[in-house]
């Protein structure tokens, strides 16, 4: 246990998708992102579903924008109840939406609290690994500074990979960043996306023809990544959107190509996200932790 001086908490956001049995397991604070709908403004997994969303794509676009102030606020109010001295927050990526900016500005005001905010230059599991794997090191006496470099490690070795059935939320919602020239593309050529390490914008990673080879070219591309750092301790990743079977087979055929992870997180996609992505995500990714 952390002497109370260093007590840091663990802050995110709804985008991270973090399991709710990992979020309660390691009282993980999660700010929910607000989406914009014919109902109103709803708060990410409070007040929407993933499966709310998908029935509304079918009449409407909804719209997201970054949490409310009040939600910032609340939650650095209860971090600090629970005796929180400090805390590391790991937002959805900044080439993506302006919670990081807005949470960096809002912390800076925070007399009693210290908040050390980064762009997680990831979504959805990617940035909800970060946060999982950071809780799981505050297990151990640290100091704030050891936690500060180990979140900037977590960032700088996240790499995810994903595919959606339609680029379609990507464009009409601003987010397709790099991948805008496969937003014409026939034939069923598919995109495997990622994020740009630099500034955390989408970009094609790779490409398929086909549904059926996806998961293939996920597993691919992680192996790759574990081809660069050979020796290295890794953490594997898969996310869906609504692909529970194919998320399951997918983990099954990656831990037996990787076989040297230490752990898997798991996640699904959850409202916020899913206004941007639509039904049919299927994702795997990386985490190296030494």
């Amino acid at each position: 246990m952390n002497n109370i001086s260093e007590k840091i908490a663990v802050i995110t956001d709804s985008c991270a998708d973090v399991p709710k049995e990992l979020v309660e397991k390691y009282n993980i604070f999660v700010l929910p992102m607000i989406i914009h709908c014919n109902e109103g403004e709803l708060r990410d997994g409070i007040d929407v579903t993933a499966y709310d969303i998908y029935e509304k794509l079918k009449t409407e676009l909804p719209r997201t924008s970054t949490p409310s102030g009040a939600d910032v606020l609340k939650t650095f109010e209860e971090i600090k109840k629970q005796g929180y001295t400090k805390a590391v927050a790991f937002i959805l990526s900044g080439g993506l939406s302006g919670s990081y900016n807005q949470i960096r500005i809002m912390a800076e005001d925070e007399e009693e609290l210290e908040v050390a905010v980064y762009d997680s230059r990831q979504g959805s599991i990617g940035t909800g690994a970060q946060a999982v794997l950071l809780s799981e090191y505050l297990k151990n006496p640290v100091t704030f500074e050891e936690a500060k470099k180990k979140a900037e490690s977590l960032i700088e070795n996240t790499k995810v990979f994903f595919a959606i059935d339609t680029l379609e939320y990507l464009v009409k919602g601003g987010r397709i960043g790099k991948a805008a020239g496969f937003a014409g593309s026939i034939l069923d050529l598919k995109p495997i996306l990622s994020f740009d390490a630099s500034d955390g914008e989408i970009y094609a990673a790779s490409k398929v023809r086909g549904h059926k080879k996806v998961e293939s070219k996920l597993i691919s591309l992680v192996k790759e990544e574990t081809a660069k750092r050979p020796g290295k301790k890794y953490v594997l990743l898969v996310a869906d959107g609504d692909l529970h079977e194919e998320r399951d087979l997918l983990e099954e055929k990656l831990k037996r190509e990787c076989p040297d992870f230490t752990d898997c997180i798991q996640a699904r996609i959850g409202g916020a996200l899913s206004t941007h992505l639509g039904r049919g995500l299927l994702g795997a990714g990386i985490v190296f932790v030494d």
